[in-house]
């Protein structure tokens, strides 16, 4: 593409992006000062349109962006704009000063994103079973009665209340729960069992039926919690695309299916920032939208994302750049959990 076309292009993008109206030779050359007549910008709209670059509404004399047009706008034009210093300053006071528990990280980043993007925003959580221990400690509330806390690498923390058996005293529980913690670090928690049991020493061997139990119990953290935070829905109706009812029935019901989310986001396996437009979503009810995604990590790996929806009429640079600055500090509140 040559570079009046690339430009024509970009600019027509931008102020359809901007208005939700189709754009026509006459609005270009009276905004934009591109040295060449109305009838020129025409001309070179037909070939964009020929291309597969552009559509023109029945309704309309103007143009409007295809699929295509908006993928190599990403691709090509694209200038991601710089975040403003507070706009950064509140993502980060965001994750400060608060317990990190994963419900909580979640749903936090999904109304941040929404608040600050306007558009419809997904967190898909870690799985559960994905996790690795991080450390196991122990609450004594009785001489027979015991708090376990596990924590994973993916920040869930949870609780499990177990029986103590009456020859074990307080602090031979506590040290014998580091002692485990120390070995098992890392292990993935549905191995916790297996590795439990080839690890224990000699001296300990005679709990082993206690500790089966607590690992047991302890294998199944974070398999309840909810794996889906959803936040920004009403902001649908601002924009003009989502006010036929069948359309926006078909995205809210996309949007409260965790088995759906899960499905299209579990197909991504980049760790970057992505943009699927159009037909390119893997999900027959959004494919008249666009979504952006973004990943989130704990000890180094992906555990979980992100996923902003909106009209293919997106301010993608936008979203794009805060999806890059919120999974980051949400990847750091997670280190710190």
């Amino acid at each position: 593409m040559d570079g009046r076309k690339r430009r024509i292009l970009e600019l027509l993008i931008e102020d359809y992006v901007n208005l939700g109206e189709p754009v026509g030779s006459r609005t270009l050359s009276r905004k934009y000062q591109l040295g060449v007549s109305p009838a020129t910008i025409r001309n070179e709209m037909a070939d964009l349109e020929e291309q597969g670059y552009l559509e023109h509404p029945h309704t309309s004399s103007g143009r409007v962006p295809s699929d295509k047009g908006y993928r190599y706008y990403v691709d090509q034009l694209l200038s991601r704009p710089g975040l403003d210093h507070s706009l950064i300053e509140w993502i980060r006071a965001s994750y400060r000063a608060k317990a990190h528990e994963i419900a909580w990280l979640i749903h936090q980043t999904a109304r941040l994103v929404s608040d600050i993007t306007a558009y419809p925003t997904v967190v898909l959580a870690p799985r559960g079973e994905d996790a690795h221990l991080a450390d196991l400690s122990v609450v004594i509330l009785a001489p027979t009665l015991a708090v376990l806390v596990v924590q994973t690498d993916a920040g869930y923390v949870e609780s499990r209340t177990v029986g103590v058996p009456p020859e074990l005293i307080g602090s031979d529980l506590a040290a014998m729960a580091a002692e485990i913690s120390r070995s098992l670090e890392g292990v993935p928690l549905r191995d916790l069992e297996g590795e439990m049991m080839k690890r224990l020493r000699r001296d300990l061997w005679r709990y082993q039926g206690f500790w089966r139990e607590v690992i047991q119990r302890l294998a199944g953290a974070g398999e309840d919690e909810e794996r889906v935070a959803l936040s920004g829905t009403r902001s649908m109706l601002n924009y003009p695309e989502f006010r036929d009812v069948e359309r926006l029935k078909r995205v809210l019901g996309f949007l409260e299916t965790e088995s759906e989310i899960d499905r299209l986001l579990s197909t991504r396996e980049s760790g970057q920032v992505e943009v699927l437009i159009g037909t390119e979503v893997p999900a027959d009810d959004i494919q008249d939208c666009s979504v952006v995604t973004a990943a989130y990590r704990a000890g180094g790996q992906v555990v979980g994302r992100l996923l902003v929806l909106g009209p293919r009429r997106m301010q993608y640079g936008r979203v794009m750049a805060v999806l890059e600055a919120v999974s980051e500090e949400l990847s750091r509140a997670l280190e710190w959990a």
